[in-house]
């Protein structure tokens, strides 16, 4: 008598269906072009987050939309993103949520700095610094989560 109670009320959970966790897409069910997009998170990819991966797969399906100076940035910046460590990922999202909740000038005086001390470590990249262009938006989404 005792089990009944908690089998009756495990059938009504699945008789009425809960909603469940949703499955992470895997590497496998990714089309070729976000695979090929999506390339350097290819051996991590099975075990990031179905968060992560939902935004890793807007921004695949964006990818074509951009121009071609903002793709090769996006493919230089997935290839650094894959190479850091989970503590370094997670210190960078730290830094972003960081700059996101500063006023919109003080957020872009940030960035600036960002830029240039970049530029100062990487001359070699300086050239591809470009300057902050005016305010758009108030909070543009980002491309890496």
């Amino acid at each position: 008598m005792k089990l009944i109670l908690p089998a009756i009320t495990l059938v009504a959970v699945l008789a009425i269906g809960l909603p469940t966790t949703a499955q992470a897409t895997t590497w496998q069910e990714l089309t070729p072009q976000e695979q090929h997009i999506l390339a350097p998170l290819a051996s991590e990819w099975n075990a990031l987050p179905k968060k992560r991966q939902n935004n890793y797969i807007s921004i695949a399906n964006r990818y074509p939309s951009l121009t071609p100076l903002k793709q090769q940035r996006f493919q230089e910046q997935i290839v650094k993103w894959a190479k850091l460590t989970p503590a370094q990922r997670q210190q960078a999202r730290e830094k972003r949520k960081e700059l996101n909740q500063l006023p919109p000038e003080k957020r872009a005086a940030e960035i600036q700095v960002l830029r240039e001390k970049h530029a100062k470590k990487h001359p070699e990249a300086a050239s591809a610094v470009l300057p902050t262009p005016p305010l758009q938006q108030e909070n543009p989404k980002p491309l890496l989560n």
